[in-house]
């Protein structure tokens, strides 16, 4: 939740938009963006933007902010597209998820193709991973293919040193949760996990992304209340603020919390 500021505080002059961002003082960081942009027109800030709006649920604008993010960039340099799997999570959140799992698809088309040229240090195993949660909620079979055998082609290498190698390989049966939570945070134990990803923002980053997956594997095999179970661990973290995974656990507890009313 976002920290309770003076209504009359429009923005902190002696903090920059990022720094607000970080600090999960999402509104004030929207108006410093804004003003930022206002008076360096010249600046590509959608990025950041974006991700403020996602963390105050306003999807419709996070998702204006991405598009103009890749207009922007794709212009500078050919083949780079850095608000594509955030568009995508952007439309999930917004319901619209046929065209997530088409903007996800087209994210790790584009790896494949050679139109996408920059992705993360797995080559581009953020999008696979996105695309393998959504066909696995959908039940959408030749997605779920389509995404398996991508992240086919992510799966070479040194774990170790190509994030989110480790959780691809997770996913893909030839890794246990114990083994990349040590990868990726330092312990085989959830619990020693979670205090250390208090203070160290890559192992929460890395530890969202673990415990994101595993309860997507959980869903996979059936065992949706172990999955939302998980998905609250991660949802319970700190917002890691870039990764897309911490985005859709929140709005996966939320849902769930609504339907229990509802009942």
């Amino acid at each position: 939740m976002e920290d309770a500021v003076p209504s009359k505080i429009h923005f902190s002059e002696s903090m920059k938009p990022k720094e607000l961002l970080s600090a999960h003082r999402y509104a004030e960081a929207v108006r410093a963006y804004k003003h930022e942009m206002c008076a360096h027109p010249d600046k590509n800030l959608n990025d950041g933007i974006g991700r403020a709006f996602l963390a105050l649920r306003e999807f419709d604008e996070a998702l204006k902010s991405f598009r103009r993010d890749n207009e922007i960039e794709s212009r500078r340099l050919k083949g780079n597209f850095p608000s594509l799997i955030k568009a995508g999570t952007a439309l999930w959140l917004m319901g619209k998820k046929l065209e997530a799992i088409s903007e996800w698809h087209r994210a790790a088309a584009g790896i494949l193709d050679g139109t996408i040229s920059y992705g993360d240090l797995a080559g581009g195993g953020t999008q696979g991973l996105l695309l393998w949660y959504a066909s696995i909620t959908l039940k959408e079979e030749a997605e779920c293919n389509y995404a398996l055998n991508y992240l086919n082609t992510r799966a070479s290498g040194d774990p170790a040193r190509a994030w989110p190698r480790p959780v691809i390989l997770m996913v893909l049966g030839r890794g246990s949760l114990e083994e990349i939570l040590e990868i990726g945070s330092g312990s085989r134990v959830l619990s020693e996990c979670l205090e250390c990803a208090k203070t160290d923002l890559l192992k929460r980053r890395h530890l969202c992304q673990t415990l994101f997956y595993a309860a997507c594997l959980e869903r996979q095999a059936g065992r949706e209340a172990d999955c939302i179970k998980k998905m609250q661990i991660c949802a319970g973290l700190e917002n890691p603020i870039i990764e897309s995974e911490w985005y859709l656990a929140r709005e996966e507890i939320l849902n769930e919390r609504n339907a229990a009313r509802s009942e």
